[in-house]
């Protein structure tokens, strides 16, 4: 009766935990706004050639770099109505407790997507002691995630796990160069000092990087798993094997090919995007003209397109003539178009001519909504 009772009560505990849970979102459609907010590495920074200099172009997020081709150009690639919109709030030398402003600026954009990659200057510091507290991470992208929910509440946000910056002393701890840019630039002390020792205290030190770097990831994959709108890419790019041809000449951020990496890896384990939605379009407009030449005459029949936004250009349009004939042509940035019919006799007084399709990728021809009749007839002139 005991061990009922136990079933019974765990069963309880599982089912309240579950209903506490958010519901998972269906995959969202395909954004026509995106933003990323982060660090020097989603600034790119010297991918450029020039050491410690921003490239954004080259960015594994917004970039417009086709070498990288970024989540930018895979959604324009994808059909995304987001050409222009793609908005790089991230600052190089930005740690977490930065992300809640950064997340600020993004509100006022209100961006269907946004991109999370941040942890690499809470990591590499000067020295151990001076890593950012694990809870206090936590509690600060807490804050930053709540800072773009209430502010804009129907973003889909992807957060990238921190790479795994253990690796960089692997690739180039037997460097001489390496070694030389490590120690001069100061560059992430906390790993990369006295890089060839083997004493206890250092590996020990190395040790402790590598652990705080797998407890951060850990911090953000908890924090993101209770917003519905949120993904985290399950340590995908933590667990990606970086070369050293991927790295830039500062031994440290990402080069264009560690870049493209960033954008394959992290776009593999992100967003299913549900495909746009079509847009109607109807005919709002046909109208005829006639011209005589020589005992013969011609008829022309002209379309207007347009969607609620307006006119519509690039449709095909397809029209039959009385006589049997069909014509097509494309609509303008006017959203119109012209077909001719062949010469026609006197004995012909007049023809009629009919809208039979419109056709675009990622519209519908909704015939309910026309505003003109689809169907004319055309006098001799």
């Amino acid at each position: 009766m005991a061990r009922r009772r136990l079933s019974s009560l765990i069963l309880g505990v599982l089912l309240a935990a579950a209903l506490s849970m958010p519901a998972a979102a269906a995959d969202p459609p395909l954004p026509d706004s995106m933003a990323a907010v982060g660090d020097s590495i989603s600034q790119a920074a010297s991918s450029a050639g020039s050491l410690g200099a921003d490239a954004p172009q080259n960015a594994w997020s917004t970039g417009t770099s086709g070498t990288v081709n970024s989540h930018y150009l895979r959604l324009v690639a994808a059909g995304a109505p987001i050409s222009g919109q793609n908005h790089n709030r991230s600052v190089s030398g930005a740690k977490m407790g930065d992300l809640a402003g950064q997340m600020q600026t993004v509100v006022s954009l209100a961006p269907d997507y946004v991109t999370v990659l941040m942890g690499g200057n809470d990591l590499c510091t000067d020295t151990v002691s001076q890593m950012t507290d694990t809870q206090v991470f936590r509690d600060q992208f807490a804050a930053a995630m709540s800072t773009l929910t209430v502010g804009s509440p129907t973003t889909s946000v992807y957060v990238v796990s921190i790479p795994n910056v253990h690796q960089l002393w692997n690739l180039f701890k037997g460097n001489w160069w390496a070694r030389l840019v490590w120690s001069s630039a100061g560059i992430c002390q906390s790993l990369l000092a006295n890089p060839t020792s083997t004493q206890q205290a250092d590996v020990d030190r190395r040790e402790a990087v590598r652990q705080r770097n797998i407890a951060y990831n850990a911090a953000l994959a908890e924090v993101c798993a209770q917003y519905a709108n949120c993904r985290f890419d399950g340590n995908a790019v933590f667990n990606t094997t970086f070369t050293t041809g991927d790295v830039s000449g500062d031994y440290f951020h990402p080069s264009v090919a560690g870049q493209a990496k960033l954008a394959a890896v992290s776009w593999a384990a992100g967003f299913t995007w549900a495909p746009a939605a079509p847009s109607p379009m109807w005919v709002t407009g046909l109208s005829g003209s006639a011209t005589a030449s020589k005992g013969a005459w011609t008829a022309t029949a002209t379309a207007t397109v347009a969607t609620a936004s307006g006119p519509v250009s690039g449709v095909s349009v397809t029209m039959r003539w009385s006589t049997g004939a069909t014509a097509s042509c494309v609509t303008s940035t006017a959203g119109t178009c012209s077909v001719t019919s062949g010469s026609l006799g006197k004995k012909a007084t007049s023809i009629g001519v009919t809208v039979t399709a419109l056709t675009r990728s990622g519209f519908v021809y909704d015939a309910t909504r026309n505003t003109a009749s689809t169907s004319i007839t055309i006098a001799r002139p």
